[in-house]
């Protein structure tokens, strides 16, 4: 449930509540937590209450899988990602680092097992260079524990890439890939998150630099304005073209930075 401010929330609450009682359904205030997103350095709390007992108020959350903070930013996901991936290929490195499986098999249960936990919900991302730079670090940190090549030997990335038989990093391009896709999807239907999008908030930004935003890392992407890419997202082919594109785009930028 969202709202603008506690008394709006609180209002919400009671409301959903008493209509849900009436179909035989009750709150769990245990599992129920409350939060603020905010941009300020101090983040208020607030004072909810169901049936005279406060619900707890936290400054992070787990949502279906992702980890929502209170400043509205991507970076504990991602790093949460991180770990979690890094995690799972530690438990299966024998699996993984066995030479005398096949390097190709070795990517493929790789992408399945590792990059899969990875890449939950990257679509919502907020990219910056800094997210994008450890993106590329973790695949990399995959490559050099999968051809067991010890960080000692200070090889660059491009010689390791030239030794496992690869001409650039994927990752990445992988990420970019599905949030065209999924703002292609619903770019092209009616739905809350479209609405919530395309939608725009009154009154004035605050003083100071803008912070980077989602769509902003579409426009980037694209290389278009993003009034560009609504006319082009409705024609599925013709997006489908825009993504092709930026595909060979993005290969030609690694093989250049690599």
């Amino acid at each position: 449930m969202l709202a603008e401010n506690e008394d709006d929330f609180q209002k919400l609450v009671n409301t959903v509540k008493e209509d849900s009682e009436k179909c035989g359904l009750f709150f769990n205030i245990r599992k129920t937590k409350t939060m603020v997103i905010s941009r300020e350095k101090v983040i208020p709390l607030i004072d909810i209450k169901i049936d005279g007992e406060r619900v707890e108020h936290v400054a992070n959350f787990t949502y279906l899988g992702h980890w929502i903070t209170e400043d509205g930013r991507s970076d504990q996901e991602v790093k949460r990602r991180i770990g979690m991936a890094k995690n799972t290929f530690s438990r299966m490195s024998k699996l993984l680092t066995n030479c005398r499986i096949s390097f190709a098999t070795r990517s493929r249960l790789t992408k399945c097992y590792v990059w899969s936990i990875f890449l939950y919900a990257c679509e919502t991302w907020t990219l910056n260079a800094s997210l994008e730079r450890n993106i590329e670090r973790l695949e990399m940190w995959l490559y050099h524990r999968m051809a067991r090549i010890s960080w000692k030997e200070k090889k660059k990335n491009k010689e390791v890439l030239e030794e496992i038989g690869l001409k650039h990093t994927e990752l990445l391009k992988t990420v970019k890939t599905r949030q065209l896709a999924y703002y292609g999807h619903k770019r092209r239907h009616q739905s809350l998150q479209k609405s919530i999008m395309e939608g725009k908030i009154n009154g004035k930004r605050q003083r100071g630099r803008k912070r980077k935003s989602w769509l902003g890392n579409i426009e980037e992407t694209t290389t278009r304005r993003i009034n560009e890419c609504c006319e082009v997202a409705l024609n599925r082919e013709e997006w489908r073209h825009t993504i092709a594109s930026n595909l060979w785009q993005e290969t030609v930028k690694v093989l250049n930075v690599v």
